[in-house]
């Protein structure tokens, strides 16, 4: 197990489940390899082989301080914005949304897939462009969050490790 302290974000090899100040904890599953993050409101950081030739995809757990980080619907029309369809529908359209709870935290879940076409950074007018993508994304609410997670790569990348996400979003709970 992971130990990471908000602090330093010095992981430190300790128990099997790991817990991130301010209280949340999950499991990690097997063969996501540990990150480096690449900025302080990345709390956790992920990356996610593919296959072969495929590009490796990103798993991120973003955390801006209590209370902060935009409502559900901000994040969902953000997160859309992020995706143009083939076919120059809607990403919206082609989405899917799911809300459930676990262990006392509300996770509002959303899995795109087609053209990412987000800011390469905040702010910059320079935008990717990298067909055949897919992102699964979740605003996970409860006492000291809310807290955003996001796997982001390759389409067939991510779908291999569709099941890990779920074991991953269903292991998350909050500890003191």
């Amino acid at each position: 197990m992971i130990f990471m302290t908000f602090m330093s974000r010095v992981a430190t090899l300790l128990f099997a489940t790991v817990l991130l100040p301010p209280g949340l904890a999950y499991d990690v599953p097997d063969g996501w390899e540990p990150a480096q993050t690449s900025s302080r409101m990345r709390l956790a950081q992920w990356t996610l082989p593919g296959d072969g030739d495929d590009e490796a995809a990103e798993v991120v757990i973003f955390f801006f301080g209590p209370g902060q980080g935009g409502g559900v619907e901000a994040n969902l029309t953000r997160w859309f914005g992020q995706f143009e369809q083939p076919d120059g529908s809607a990403t919206l359209d082609q989405a899917s949304v799911t809300k459930r709870e676990v262990n006392g935290l509300r996770l509002t879940i959303a899995d795109m897939r087609g053209t990412y076409i987000a800011s390469v950074r905040p702010g910059a007018p320079e935008r990717h462009h990298r067909t055949e993508h897919r992102m699964i994304a979740a605003v996970i609410e409860g006492d000291g969050g809310p807290w955003y997670f996001r796997v982001l790569g390759p389409e067939a990348t991510v779908t291999k490790w569709e099941t890990s996400v779920e074991a991953f979003l269903s292991s998350l709970e909050t500890r003191p």
